[in-house]
């Protein structure tokens, strides 16, 4: 059987997958010609990038970095490869076509100049690969066909190989010209390598559509997503989580799984537990305690309604856990992740310190400082916090490469994620991470 070596031209880097958006063509929009000779101060604006008489790229800029719709040379050795398509802050990244000097031809999604995603790809000789594609290699449910039409392979792939025969769903990788940015399709748990399961637990709420609130954009998206995560790369197992959305998220509810569920999972001094959260919070009237708000939440009874977030750190941490991670993509600034007031007296929280209300067995990774907003993106179809908090486990925040994410990285990975999709908006949102940030979350 043939064997898939590994796409010329393509590294091994660990980037995630964007999905399709537009035809083949690059149709750049009608922003205004780029002016000045200095291009780092390009911004809305379409111009070239050349060397000498040979033009490296043509086609828009933000922030002085290629991103938009573009046309990009890549010089080679053996001559020259061409890209037609999407860039995102200087990378290619998107949906677009890569031409190989050699004849080959990619079609599909990029993440970050790798081939990620959806795509196909055409060798010189006419043998065609249709399917998933990861870190530049075929990865996933994918079709291998020979020049005659004659499948090869059908089935699973792997860094580049066939893994196992199944009959998949033929994939449409066709252009789609109508087709809209859906970046919850970005994140892709079941392309990952599951790691081995540990003594772990967690608890996921996620809460979007409230009874009496204003929603929480994506909230409940957030969470069953970071329940993939927690089995894939967290090592627990699908029974040691508690996973609670929407009208599932009540008061009774969530503090059954604190106060029963969680004791009862936990093996004092050996169990990891992992807290997500994904919803609203606001500060008490005098601004010395923080509340979760539980999908019942009342306006008019706050006081008697919302959940005191240290209740449930206490709580947590009277099961005796070998270390607890919290993860809390809510902000308490009385704001919705639209901006709109959540009730009319909310107030912002200022913290005494970034470890104040914490046992030290505890690292926490907050969306935002308390003064800001924890802000949703249609484009990501997630929370922003959540999006690249998953983003950054899947690899990307590990940056010295040595397959062990510390709280400390994954931590600089958000600062500079979400302040960068927040100034997109318009807006300032700057995580913020309390206890060790030596802790390893995750090792491969």
């Amino acid at each position: 059987m043939h064997r898939i070596k590994q796409m010329p031209g393509i590294s091994n880097t660990i980037f995630l997958a964007l999905v399709l958006i537009s035809g083949s063509a690059v149709a750049q929009g009608s922003l205004p010609a780029c002016t000045g000779k200095n291009s780092s101060s390009w911004s809305a604006c379409t111009g070239t990038l050349a060397s000498g008489n040979t033009i490296l790229y043509s086609g828009e800029f933000l922030n002085g970095k290629k991103h938009g719709q573009g046309e990009e040379i890549i010089p080679k050795t053996n001559g020259s490869d061409r890209y037609l398509g999407q860039f995102r802050e200087g990378r290619r990244h998107g949906r677009g076509i890569y031409y190989f000097a050699n004849g080959s031809k990619y079609e599909g999604e990029l993440v970050r100049d790798q081939f990620h995603g959806d795509g196909s790809f055409e060798s010189p000789n006419g043998d065609r690969y249709v399917g998933q594609f990861r870190n530049g290699q075929f990865g996933g449910e994918g079709i291998y066909t020979f020049v005659n039409g004659n499948v090869a392979q059908e089935g699973i792939f792997e860094n580049g190989q066939f893994l196992r025969a199944t009959k998949i769903q033929r994939r449409r990788i066709a252009s789609d010209t109508t087709s809209q940015f859906n970046e919850s399709s970005r994140l892709n748990p079941g392309a990952l390598k599951a790691l081995p399961e540990r003594d772990a637990v967690a608890i996921i709420i996620g809460i979007q559509s409230y009874k009496n609130l204003p929603p929480a954009r994506f909230a409940d998206s957030d969470a069953r997503m970071f329940s993939e995560y927690a089995q894939r790369l967290l090592g627990v197992r699908p029974d040691k989580i508690r996973l609670l959305t929407d009208g599932d998220a009540g008061e009774i509810e969530i503090a059954r799984a604190f106060r029963s569920w969680l004791m009862q999972n936990v093996n004092k001094g050996k169990t990891e537990v992992y807290i997500f959260y994904s919803g609203h919070g606001l500060p008490s009237d005098d601004g010395t305690s923080l509340y979760l708000l539980p999908h019942n939440a009342d306006r008019d009874f706050i006081d008697k309604t919302a959940i005191n977030q240290a209740e449930l750190v206490s709580l947590t941490e009277a099961t005796g856990a070998k270390n607890v991670t919290l993860f809390m993509d809510s902000c308490y600034s009385g704001q919705t992740r639209n901006g709109d007031a959540l009730l009319a007296n909310a107030r912002p929280v200022v913290l005494k310190s970034k470890s104040s209300g914490y046992p030290s067995t505890f690292t926490v990774l907050t969306a935002s400082a308390p003064d800001q907003i924890s802000w949703a993106s249609d484009e990501l179809g997630h929370g922003i916090f959540s999006y690249y908090l998953m983003k950054g486990m899947e690899g990307d925040a590990d940056s010295n490469q040595d397959g062990r994410l510390t709280a400390g990285e994954l931590h600089a990975y958000l600062l500079d994620k979400v302040n960068r999709e927040a100034a997109m908006l318009n807006r300032k949102q700057q995580p913020q991470l309390a206890g060790d940030p030596e802790q390893i979350l995750i090792s491969r």
